[in-house]
């Protein structure tokens, strides 16, 4: 038998140090401070607000695919690939000119190295470059590095190998070191100068250049009337003899010749993922997947020169098409899979040096979490995180075992819900983690973190929010600001302002079901007081629900009440004999809103009668 306690009895609850949206717990355990249904807020400064807006600043009227930062020195610019397009624009996208046709229609990746900015869009990489006409843009198999692949080679054919035929340049250089050669005619040895140059393959298209080195050390070339070219062969024979080379020991003849390989080309114009990452962990190479044809392999290009892609440079990794890398904090490249039956979810690449040279050994992982997002993959203050089909996960371990962790326990009741999860895109700002995916983002914070109990996860979890109406196909950062670029050809900026594209943000909080410290008794609300931020104006709607349908608005605040105390919202409210409750804040105006203590007095009226 329980004894009811003087129904005058004064008791009070408080809400303070509001935290971020439990999506997942069961309603009747979410923690107060957390939200099971919100929208549009953030914590920016300790405490929960209205997320700021954006504005459109340009329209390219073609879905946008991606969008670079470009230092050029004394000034910036961005490119921007729209559509089939790409945009050299202003910072401030007042002046965008095309620069570009006959991209793939579909999210680009950029990276920079070696004062290059790469884009890969599945159709043919490019590359944007200072060039003797300034920055221009061009195709990397147009622009490919041509490595002189076979030196020393004599009248037999013979030489040797140097640098490595390089996948996106259909030229290679051959040097010569002529010699007399010996021939028996009449039964009489004679000996002649070389003029025939047996090149290290045949089957070419042509030749491009000779050049035969002078007797001052310069090369001269050679005009294409004084040799003759046997494309099948592949040889070059010289009218005339160059003679001995003017420089003992040292090459004295160079053949440059062009044999296009298109299925060369294609390893890497049709790649779709790319990170950087180099030995002992420096980021002076690009590594790339996403080639369908080649689903299990990526490949790397040579040190700080991403026109560079030697043939040899290529890994096949596992059986299972390669979704997305991480980097990780102990200097590990991880390479991310789907979940299968067939394949780990996860590999391992390591940097060693094999006879001087740099190479990349891989570890197997485990058939564990997969990826599923090309797009999702982002450090958070050095936590990698990566979406998987049971949420965002993190690895984590040191140079030993390591282990996926659950990161978005508080969102997964709603994320897990979103179609087309595969095509999620995310960025990491200022602490913060962005998953964007149908028009909705999912945000965590680093700076606060949580051990559910629920979460089936000896590791934290990171506080979420959640926004509504941001149509995101592709995001980016510039200067701190938060980017976007949408399936219509707009590029927007977050700015100061509360509207979006000139709408109020409808923003919204309510307060998990509360039964004021008591199962047993029904309970009555003597008064109410919400206490808002000192320094900002604030649009509030301030209400409640109770167990029976019953919804009252308790109070609106609006943005004029500014000075340097807080803001109080008190009302004495009669709330009778319920056992649950639910408040609520909404604003759905050009003004902010925010809230930071909610306290209630109340009473206990008797045991509760059930419904």
């Amino acid at each position: 038998m329980y004894s009811v306690p003087a129904s005058q009895s004064k008791n009070y609850y408080n809400i303070e140090s509001f935290l971020g949206v439990d999506f997942t717990t069961s309603p009747l355990e979410v923690d107060k401070r957390r939200s099971p249904n919100a929208k549009n807020i953030i914590n920016n400064n300790g405490y929960n607000e209205t997320r700021n807006g954006y504005e459109v600043v340009h329209n390219l009227t073609d879905r946008i695919n991606g969008i670079w930062n470009v230092d050029l020195g004394n000034s910036e610019k961005f490119l921007v690939h729209a559509g089939t397009k790409l945009y050299e624009c202003s910072t401030d996208f007042t002046v965008c000119t095309k620069i570009l046709d006959n991209m793939s229609n579909n999210r680009s990746v950029g990276l920079y190295l070696g004062e290059y900015l790469t884009i890969f869009d599945g159709n043919r990489a490019i590359i944007y470059s200072n060039t003797a006409d300034g920055y221009k843009v061009s195709f990397l198999d147009e622009s490919g590095y041509i490595p002189t692949t076979s030196v020393g080679r004599d009248s037999s054919g013979g030489g040797t190998d140097y640098e490595k035929i390089n996948l996106l340049s259909p030229y290679r250089i051959n040097t010569f070191l002529t010699e007399e050669i010996e021939e028996t005619v009449n039964g009489e040895v004679e000996k002649r100068q070389q003029t025939v140059f047996k090149l290290d393959d045949s089957n070419i298209d042509g030749v491009e250049l000779v050049e035969v080195l002078s007797d001052s050390g310069s090369w001269d070339v050679i005009d294409s009337s004084g040799y003759e070219v046997d494309t099948v062969a592949g040889q070059v024979t010289l009218s005339s003899a160059p003679g001995e080379s003017p420089v003992l020991g040292r090459d004295n003849v160079s053949i440059k010749y062009k044999k296009t390989v298109q299925e060369n080309y294609d390893k890497i114009n049709k790649c779709t993922i790319a990170t950087l990452f180099g030995y002992e962990g420096n980021n002076n190479r690009i590594f790339t997947s996403g080639n369908p044809e080649f689903a299990n392999y990526d490949f790397y290009c040579e040190q700080e020169d991403p026109t560079y892609w030697p043939d040899e440079n290529f890994t096949k990794i596992g059986t299972e098409p390669i979704v997305s890398y991480s980097r990780l904090s102990d200097g590990t490249l991880a390479v991310h899979k789907k979940q299968s039956d067939t394949d780990c979810t996860i590999y391992y690449r390591k940097t060693n040096l094999l006879d001087n040279l740099e190479v990349f050994p891989l570890k197997d992982g485990v058939k564990n979490i997969g990826c599923i997002s090309k797009y999702a993959n982002c450090n958070l203050l050095n936590d990698p995180l990566f979406l998987s089909e049971q949420g965002v996960f993190s690895v984590i371990g040191d140079a030993g075992e390591k282990f996926a962790q659950q990161r978005s326990f508080y969102v997964n009741g709603k994320l897990l819900k979103e179609s087309n999860l595969e095509n999620s895109v995310a960025i990491s700002l200022l602490g913060k983690y962005y998953l964007a995916v149908n028009n909705h983002v999912y945000i965590a914070d680093s700076r606060y973190l949580s051990y559910p109990k629920h979460a089936r996860t000896e590791q934290y979890q990171y506080e979420w929010w959640y926004w509504d109406n941001i149509p995101v196909r592709v995001f980016f950062s510039w200067n701190n600001i938060l980017y976007f670029g949408t399936d219509s050809g707009e590029i927007c900026k977050f700015n100061d302002s509360y509207l979006d594209n000139q709408n109020p943000i409808e923003a919204y909080w309510e307060t998990p079901f509360l039964e004021l410290n008591s199962s047993f008794f029904a309970k009555t609300i003597k008064m109410v007081t919400l206490i808002l931020n000192p320094r900002e104006g604030c649009d509030i709607e301030f209400g409640y629900e109770l167990d029976d349908g019953t919804v009252e608005i308790i109070k609106k605040q609006y943005h004029d009440l500014i000075d340097d105390f807080p803001k109080t919202i008190q009302e004495k409210e009669k709330i009778k004999k319920f056992m649950f409750i639910k408040f609520y804040f909404k604003n759905n105006t050009q003004y902010r809103m925010t809230f930071e203590r909610l306290l209630v007095e109340y009473i206990l009226a008797g045991k509760y009668r059930g419904n």
